[in-house]
């Protein structure tokens, strides 16, 4: 299926940023058609477990993912499937954004999978989380500004 992908500037270094970005517990707050997730292993590296709830509109799937790529504070990729349904999901952190220093552009991609005869549910929620991106990097600005500096 296809890659969803939305960016925004934030005014804040990359690695405050990351500091919220990478909170699995806190997706639900900012990732759109995760209804709740956990960290199944005690910190966040490479090879670590990640557990996610999609919403209803992604067959309520709930996905095991393994952390694929860690460069801290840069990028964080997880890729992992629940049922028919596959997910990769990437946070890239790109510092002086618009040639600011302390500022970061933060990149959201989101890539599902399915089998050819369950497309119909990927293309619905490749639409939600497409309609969805931009407010979630704006919820996630939020979370950013209500962190203690």
């Amino acid at each position: 299926m296809g890659r969803i992908a939305a960016s925004l500037s934030l005014p804040y270094p990359a690695a405050r940023v990351w500091a919220v970005a990478t909170r699995i517990s806190d997706l639900p707050k900012w990732m759109p058609e995760v209804v709740d997730a956990r960290l199944l292993d005690p910190q966040l590296a490479v090879g670590a477990k990640a557990w996610l709830k999609l919403s209803a509109a992604a067959a309520g799937a709930e996905v095991t993912g393994t952390v694929r790529v860690l460069d801290a504070p840069h990028r964080l990729e997880i890729a992992g499937s629940g049922g028919p349904i596959g997910v990769v999901v990437r946070v890239t952190l790109r510092d002086g954004a618009a040639g600011v220093p302390n500022a970061t552009d933060a990149k959201v991609e989101v890539e599902l999978e399915t089998p050819p005869f369950l497309g119909f549910i990927a293309k619905e929620a490749e639409h939600r989380i497409q309609a969805g991106l931009p407010g979630a990097l704006e919820r996630l600005r939020a979370l950013i500004e209500a962190e203690p500096a």
